[in-house]
């Protein structure tokens, strides 16, 4: 009577366990972590962009001959205000493991002089995500540093960025990336510091801020 009794209750245990085993088996799979931003992505070696920038600035006014007068006219605070637009490109290279720090060369034409090259340094994942345009992407911090033969120039920007393909993986050494930054720049005159500018304006991927705009889900 014993020896049944252990075999019954071996048998219910089986069953219960059984019943546990398949109700387990019958739930839906725990969700999946969330979609890995490009910044978790493995990223290509060369990341490259163009931008459309905008700004507003000031600049010293010049100095104008003015008539003879009885008593000095004293104006340091003169300044000139004005629009500036300029169009640019950069590539960049991932520096150190994940790619996140990056360095390369930029160049970029503007209303206001001749066209400017120089490095820039962009610090990627910062936040590692960022979500605009449709798709998770990152906040980015750029800063810039160059010039021409006439003017040095510097710039710090900080926006969002993502790539043009928004779903990886993806193939190939390089990538097109698009986005959106605020940008203060600051120019002077290689020669003479005193003739100097600085601007305060937004750049942009003008293709990928059309699509954007317009809603072409298509493009993406």
């Amino acid at each position: 009577m014993q020896g049944k009794g252990i075999g019954l209750a071996g048998v219910v245990l089986a069953g219960a366990l059984g019943m546990l085993h398949g109700e387990a088996g019958a739930r839906p799979p725990p969700p999946p972590d969330e979609i890995a931003g490009p910044a978790r992505e493995r990223r290509p070696a060369i990341e490259w962009s163009s931008w459309v920038r905008v700004a507003y600035g000031a600049a010293p006014a010049p100095a104008e001959p003015r008539a003879r007068v009885t008593s000095p006219i004293d104006e340091p605070d003169a300044r000139d205000h004005g629009w500036e637009a300029a169009v640019g490109a950069d590539l960049t290279f991932g520096v150190g493991e994940g790619g996140n720090v990056r360095l390369g060369p930029w160049i970029e034409a503007r209303t206001s002089s001749a066209a400017m090259v120089g490095g820039e340094l962009m610090l990627a994942a910062r936040p590692r995500r960022l979500d605009m345009f449709w798709y998770a992407g990152e906040g980015v911090l750029v800063l810039r540093a160059g010039g021409n033969r006439e003017l040095l120039t510097g710039a710090i920007a900080y926006g969002y960025r993502a790539p043009w393909k928004l779903h990886g993986p993806w193939r190939g050494g390089s990538r097109y990336m698009i986005g959106v930054r605020l940008v203060a720049t600051a120019t002077r005159a290689a020669d003479d510091p005193s003739v100097w500018s600085a601007t305060l304006g937004v750049e942009t991927e003008p293709v990928g801020a059309l699509r954007y705009l317009l809603g072409i889900r298509s493009w993406y």
